[in-house]
């Protein structure tokens, strides 16, 4: 008996459950910045991501997806607006999925900091035209910095740089606008792990949901050795993220004698962006490697922001700008040289695209939060700050009665020593306590 298989169907049917896949990296990204922000902006934080979700959609039905893949002009495309004409809507839904991701990043930056309003305006700007015309260049048939074409052959499989670099560069230019949250620089320190597990439960989605990037962005299922690619994108993903989870966790351990599981998080985050850039190319050690050198560039970055004093609530541009940076210059070193003149010139490209990606997003986003914050929309929360800030000084009032009353500790410059030979700190607090003397 012949069995007909129609290929197309089936392509399809790949395409748009791995966009459905890539969504729960959404849904990863909203629960770890509710985890990792108070608890009295859990409501504006779910308000923004779960809107921003169909104002992107709409951005990218209207507009975004024409601009990006809607006829052959190099820089934008002209066709295809409200998905008229020719569209295969699976390739459609599987776009919006990586452009939502896009918009979610930028939330983590400014959480805290603004109001809803003047996020969503940023976003639709974002997803109908910045990042439209960065994806054409690098993953249209005709774009500037296309593999297939031998002007600025750059790779970037899943994402690095076309999705991560972008969001993270948009965040790091919003937080720049916005400024620094008024408690986060001028009181002492408040716990900043407001829900742990609720961040690493959302750090697991993200990791999830990367694979649903590594495995869809081929666009096909049915030709020959594309299952043992995808097996091999979604095995070098999660060794690049587990090197640089763990790098990052022991890097810590030697520097300060401690451990931090925002840091094991975040560090594997920042490995899993970097891979993307060419999952399905490398081999598993270079994974490896890339993983490793990705959790370094994290840290480095996330120093620089407190240094520079870039408010930064969730790591957000740390992660992302980083791993993004990376995955891209990665990604060029160790491509397929095929289609220019050597490895030099292959870095010499994925410098020029690098550079090209973060000018044009910092210029027309700049502009945009600029504009936004001089007409009074992008502006922070009356009492948000405050708020936090007196929920922190009741904690912390709770805790020195507690162990005063219960274990007989007095508060004092120093640390907090339940026996002799045994310290303890009470992290994120600000204060220290001693055992009372008899």
């Amino acid at each position: 008996m012949n069995i007909t298989i129609d290929k197309e169907s089936l392509n399809d049917g790949f395409v748009t459950l791995c966009g459905i896949w890539v969504l729960f990296m959404k849904i990863g990204l909203t629960c770890y910045e509710v985890g990792r922000s108070p608890a009295q902006s859990t409501i504006a934080i779910l308000f923004k991501n779960v809107v921003d979700t169909f104002v992107s959609l709409l951005a990218y039905w209207i507009h975004g997806y024409a601009f990006a893949f809607g006829d052959q002009e190099r820089i934008i495309g002209s066709k295809n607006f409200f998905t008229f004409g020719n569209v295969n809507f699976s390739h459609f839904f599987f776009n919006y999925a990586r452009c939502a991701i896009v918009t979610t990043i930028v939330s983590g930056a400014i959480t805290q900091k603004t109001e809803p309003i003047g996020y969503i305006i940023s976003s639709y700007i974002l997803a109908g035209f910045v990042y439209p015309i960065v994806s054409r260049s690098f993953w249209h048939q005709s774009g500037l910095f296309n593999i297939n074409l031998p002007m600025f052959p750059i790779q970037d499989y899943a994402g690095s740089g076309v999705v991560f670099l972008v969001g993270g560069t948009a965040a790091l230019i919003a937080s720049f606008v916005t400024n620094a949250r008024a408690v986060r620089y001028t009181t002492p320190t408040i716990n900043q792990s407001y829900s742990l597990p609720l961040a690493v439960l959302g750090a697991f989605m993200q990791i999830i949901g990367s694979l649903g990037f590594v495995v869809g962005a081929q666009g096909h299922i049915t030709e020959s050795g594309d299952g043992q690619l995808a097996s091999l994108a979604v095995v070098n993903t999660l060794l690049s993220t587990g090197s640089a989870g763990l790098y990052g966790l022991f890097f810590l351990r030697m520097r300060r004698d401690t451990y931090s599981i925002p840091r094991l998080i975040n560090s594997a985050l920042t490995g899993m962006v970097a891979v993307c850039g060419g999952a399905n190319k490398y081999l598993p050690a270079l994974a490896v490697m890339c993983g490793a050198s990705a959790s370094l560039l994290y840290m480095a970055l996330k120093h620089l922001c407190t240094v520079t004093k870039i408010d930064d609530p969730t790591d957000t541009i740390a992660i992302y700008l980083s791993g993004g940076s990376l995955g891209l210059m990665f990604a060029g070193l160790f491509m397929d040289q095929t289609n220019n003149q050597g490895q030099a010139v292959a870095i010499e490209y994925n410098c020029l695209a690098l550079c090209v990606v973060m000018i044009w997003t910092a210029f027309v986003m700049g502009f945009v939060y600029l504009l936004l914050k001089i007409v009074g929309i992008l502006k922070p929360f009356p009492k948000l700050e405050p708020q936090e800030h007196e929920e922190g000084e009741h904690l912390v009032g709770f805790l020195e009665k507690w162990l005063q009353n219960s274990l007989g500790l007095e508060l004092e410059s120093g640390l907090l020593t339940v026996e002799q030979g045994h310290q303890f700190t009470m992290q994120g607090l600000g204060r220290t306590c001693t055992p009372a003397q008899s």
